[in-house]
């Protein structure tokens, strides 16, 4: 009898000790997913198109190319209505974040990612400055600004890595993404974690 309740002992021992690790694991799941807070995806009544920022730092060019694997483009917003909105809605004060512009191709003359007509600006005081001739070819909502006008920023070879803002237009020919974000992927995965500390526990219990 007393072998019987060692084993029981050193068993529940065992056990809480296993679901002390799983606990810690979910807890820095989730607050791992927190640290990555994208946005939500809301949709512009003006347009219809949906909106995004993430916030997993990428450079411009990462950044575009990673919009377009989600089926969307990096943000134009060609109105100051739509541009206002955009940053209330989407934008984060304080946080550097890239749209769809840039004077890559040819030194200051701006341009949409989508071909669109560069017809509305809404630049800080200053801007586009091109770094005093050192060079900036990429769109931004700027962090020392709290109306959200733009910034210029960036090289292609200048690793400048920033937030950024995706666009979605559903009846055009770009689509609704199915990829998850980097915070549904947290919450997946603390829901996985949950699901397999479930698992050990009924596996503990009627073993």
């Amino acid at each position: 009898m007393q072998n019987v309740m060692v084993f029981h002992e050193a068993k529940g021992k065992s056990m809480k000790r296993n679901l002390k690790f799983l606990s810690a694991a979910f807890l820095a799941t989730v607050a791992s997913a927190t640290a990555l807070a994208d946005s939500a995806r809301v949709t512009y009544p003006g347009n219809g198109h949906d909106y995004q920022r993430f916030d997993t730092a990428l450079t411009w060019s990462n950044a575009r190319t990673d919009c377009a694997g989600r089926g969307g483009n990096l943000a134009t917003l060609t109105s100051a209505q739509e541009s206002d909105w955009v940053f209330q809605n989407v934008g984060l004060q304080g946080t550097d974040t890239w749209l769809g512009g840039t004077d890559e191709g040819t030194e200051g003359i701006w341009q949409w990612v989508t071909g669109e007509p560069w017809a509305y600006t809404n630049w800080f005081p200053g801007n586009p400055d091109d770094n005093a001739g050192g060079g900036q070819d990429y769109l931004a909502f700027t962090s020392f600004d709290t109306l959200g006008r733009w910034d210029d920023a960036g090289l292609p070879s200048e690793d400048l890595s920033r937030a950024y803002i995706c666009e979605w237009n559903p009846t055009g020919p770009q689509g609704a993404s199915a990829i998850p974000t980097l915070s549904e992927w947290g919450i997946i995965l603390a829901s996985c974690l949950l699901g397999l500390a479930g698992v050990f526990v009924l596996r503990r219990k009627y073993a």
